[in-house]
């Protein structure tokens, strides 16, 4: 009767429960780990974009998994504690709770990161569900950062120790590995065993190739077969003369340059210290940028409208948003393209007043091999011999093919690119 009432308090085996997460936990954990190693290796751009996305998803999976987990050790039966000597058991009890500290911190500290990072992005769990960032300071980074990059080896020291620990006690004769290997015999128990082992590793082996950033372009936009007074048509006519019309760009700008000089439109000189930036949205957050590296040939007068132009030129390699990861995403193939096309070009030849001082260029923008027509509207001060100006322009990124693939989605990253800029510019002589 004794034993009845013992065996009903302690149990053989762990809950049904308690052992499916102790195994999922366990693959995620080597999966994450040998992830986390191979994401500086990845291609930079969007593969490894999409890389760090994954490995966050995965954390935030393992933190919501070991929580649950944690609630069924405190709340269901489990079998009592191992014999052992008082080293031993210590031991044990030291390697259970730095596992259950590692499944944990390991995800919290990396939240943690991703709250205090510069450049805030939402986080979406499996591209699904939106996380919020932690109310942290920014102190809090540097010391997250160090734990997150040190429990890659603390992890696999402690599995190895738990593995070892399992397997002593299995050739022992002890029955522990029936706990959470259910099977009736000794036999079935090996099997067990091995099984699990040989998971944990395909678990390592299958974060060296699991496939990121893998897409396809996006398809292109038909054309308008009948001439239309719709700016999307327009655009369309524009896109299939692209290749003609940026190999003409120079001398028809160059042109429209000379015959400004001799109607009395003023050749400016930009001076540095400008700005060219843009702003994109994605899960609802700001992304900012800018280009480090632009120039603009100018013939502007408010009084000479008809024969003023502009000419920018902007080096797509020179983009910065803060954060080298997505600097790398946003100059491949899914996005700038700058490989291919290393240059964006706004050329105007058409101005219109609004008001004093400010002004609509009626321009068109070539950027990944597509012109597309961009208005842009802008604020000039003259003082006699200098310049200010500052003006945006709105523009679709999936009409220039900015965002292709996984990206082309304008549900998370909105279609809709503001684009600013700020200069200062000498009146040439």
């Amino acid at each position: 009767m004794n034993q009845t009432f013992a065996t009903g308090l302690s149990p053989r085996r762990y809950a049904l429960s308690a052992i499916v997460l102790h195994w999922t936990i366990a693959a995620l954990l080597l999966f994450q780990v040998s992830l986390g190693w191979r994401l500086e290796d990845l291609p930079k751009g969007t593969a490894q974009f999409a890389g760090y996305q994954f490995h966050k998803s995965v954390g935030f999976l393992i933190l919501a998994l070991s929580l649950a987990r944690l609630g069924v050790r405190l709340f269901a039966r489990r079998p009592a504690p191992a014999e052992g000597t008082p080293a031993v058991k210590l031991l044990v009890k030291v390697v259970h709770v730095l596992l259950y500290a590692i499944m944990i911190v390991g995800p919290l500290s990396g939240w943690i990161m991703v709250s205090t990072s510069k450049i805030r992005m939402q986080t979406m769990v499996f591209g699904t569900l939106p996380v919020p960032n932690l109310p942290v300071g920014q102190g809090w980074h540097e010391g997250a950062e160090t734990i997150h990059g040190a429990l890659g080896l603390v992890t696999i020291t402690l599995f190895l120790l738990h593995v070892a620990g399992a397997l002593r006690h299995h050739f022992m004769g002890d029955d522990l590995l029936a706990r959470m290997i259910p099977a009736a015999t000794r036999r079935g128990l090996t099997i067990g065993a091995v099984v699990a082992l040989a998971g944990s590793v395909g678990a390592m082996a299958l974060a060296k190739v699991w496939p990121f950033g893998a897409s396809a372009p996006a398809p292109a936009a038909p054309a308008s077969a009948e001439p239309s007074d719709d700016p999307s048509a327009e655009a369309a006519d524009l896109a299939s003369a692209a290749p003609q019309e940026a190999a003409s760009a120079a001398p028809a700008a160059d042109a429209s340059g000379a015959a400004a000089a001799a109607q009395g439109a003023v050749a400016w000189q930009l001076a540095p210290g400008g700005r060219l930036g843009f702003h994109a949205t994605y899960s609802g957050d700001a992304i900012n940028g800018s280009f480090g590296r632009w120039d603009a040939r100018i013939r502007f007068s408010p009084d000479d409208l008809a024969h003023s132009s502009l000419r920018a030129t902007i080096d797509l390699a020179s983009v910065a948003s803060g954060d080298a990861q997505r600097d790398d995403m946003l100059k491949g193939d899914n996005f700038f393209g700058a490989a291919a096309h290393p240059q964006a070009i706004y050329t105007a030849s058409r101005f219109r007043a609004q008001s004093p001082g400010h002004y609509v260029a009626e321009g068109t923008l070539s950027l990944g091999g597509k012109i597309r027509p961009v208005p842009l509207a802008f604020v000039l001060t003259i003082d006699g011999d200098r310049a200010n100006a500052r003006g945006t322009a709105t523009l679709s990124r999936t009409a220039f093919g900015v965002g292709t693939g996984e990206w082309g989605s304008t549900d998370t990253l909105l279609d809709n690119v503001t684009v600013d800029f700020a200069l200062k510019a000498t009146r040439q002589p």
